[in-house]
């Protein structure tokens, strides 16, 4: 499964892309580290997975579940903060709470589809 770190700093990433263009500054730094904090969990994976290709992993079946969770989020973090949300008439503080508040709902969704897969995997083991 994905490490949570990994699951954070894509969370982190949408949020920030949230922030208004009239706030960019901060918000360009946050994108930034966003991406870089990206990259090193990945090479984490990469190392975990002794360097072979990451398609190595075993493909997971998703259930109905964790797929809405996941397009939930997708939409909430690709579609709705940057495109709808993000807006010059937003004040500083409104365009970075509306930013948290994608973050928290990407990293939510994110864990909630991760948790419905475990358990649904660790019950399949029990049989």
């Amino acid at each position: 499964m994905v490490p949570a770190g990994f699951i954070f700093a894509l969370s982190v990433f949408c949020g920030a892309q949230t922030v208004a263009p009239a706030y960019r500054g901060p918000g360009n730094v946050v994108t930034i580290i966003a991406v870089v904090w990206s990259l090193a969990e990945l090479l984490k994976m990469s190392a975990r997975n002794r360097w072979r290709p990451l398609p190595s992993w075993p493909k997971p079946k998703w259930g109905v579940t964790e797929v809405t969770l996941i397009s939930v989020a997708v939409l909430v973090g690709g579609v709705i903060g940057p495109h709808l949300l993000a807006s010059h008439s937003n004040s500083a503080l409104a365009s970075w709470g509306l930013g948290a508040a994608v973050t928290v709902i990407v990293a939510a969704c994110l864990f909630a589809a991760t948790a419905s897969y475990r358990r649904r995997a660790s019950r399949a083991w029990q049989r």
